[in-house]
């Protein structure tokens, strides 16, 4: 396992102690701080998770997450020579867009706490006026969120959006510190800082599924049961029907695959 805090005696630049609260963000800032500094010659950059993978095979999905259980991480490949060309072409790779019932401003202040919008969008107003309409175009005018600050992109292109990212988070940080349940805390709007980043910068994208692994999720939950009703999901979410969506999700599918699982 890596250290944060140095690589072979080298120390390293790190946030790991904000965890709690940034998350993936830690990774991300120490690659901003670290990479180039103990690899000169890296090139590229792209953010996972230890769930969350972008899909580089020829299976078609409808849905953007597809539920995967952990055993099958071992048989996970990235396809090097088709990230390089997309990348070369001048492009970032990035999840396939999420389609929310409600713009990304209303999901958010349903799912969060609205004061941290307000807080973010008050604060890209005031501080990086250049992005404040295309902060409201994304988060007010706009449906469609590439999830979970997974990306692949060339490294000079990931200095420039760490500079912007970690001067504009520590503005907003003591909003979320502030009386909140442990959840709550986290950075979440990073995500959709990501989405105005992309859109600011006209940044073009190629787009991948994710495999979501989880240990909830059997092998035989992977078949027909869960093609069905990820292809029911994005026929819903395509039609933005408000009282359905509000209900189904992929989390409700997982949940509903461990209560009903599918008979052999």
């Amino acid at each position: 396992m890596q250290a944060d805090n140095e690589v072979n005696g080298i120390p390293c630049d790190n946030i790991s102690e904000k965890n709690p609260y940034y998350n993936e963000l830690t990774a991300m800032y120490w690659a901003w701080k670290n990479l180039r500094r103990l690899y000169p010659d890296v090139k590229y950059v792209g953010l996972f998770h230890y769930r969350r993978f972008l899909a580089f095979d020829k299976q078609k999905y409808f849905a953007v997450n597809i539920m995967k259980p952990s055993s099958a991480i071992s048989d996970y490949r990235i396809d090097a020579g088709k990230v390089i060309s997309i990348i070369e072409e001048g492009r970032v790779i990035l999840p396939k867009p999420m389609v929310f019932s409600s713009t990304l401003a209303g999901d958010y202040c349903m799912c969060h706490v609205s004061d941290d919008y307000r807080a973010v969008k008050e604060t890209v107003r005031t501080e990086y006026p250049d992005y404040y309409e295309d902060f409201i175009n994304v988060m007010e005018r706009n449906n469609k969120f590439h999830p979970c600050n997974i990306f692949i992109m060339k490294y000079d292109d990931f200095v420039q959006y760490c500079e912007w990212l970690f001067s504009l988070l520590p503005l907003v940080e003591h909003e979320y510190l502030n009386n909140k349940s442990a959840y709550q805390r986290r950075l979440f709007m990073s995500e959709r800082l990501f989405n105005v980043y992309v859109y600011h910068h006209k940044m073009k994208a190629e787009y991948f599924n994710v495999y979501n692994y989880d240990d909830s999720v059997s092998e035989k939950h992977t078949s027909m049961t869960v093609r069905f009703l990820s292809c029911l999901i994005r026929f819903l979410s395509c039609s933005r029907n408000n009282v359905i969506m509000s209900l189904l999700n992929l989390n409700t599918v997982s949940r509903f695959l461990k209560k009903y699982p599918p008979k052999p």
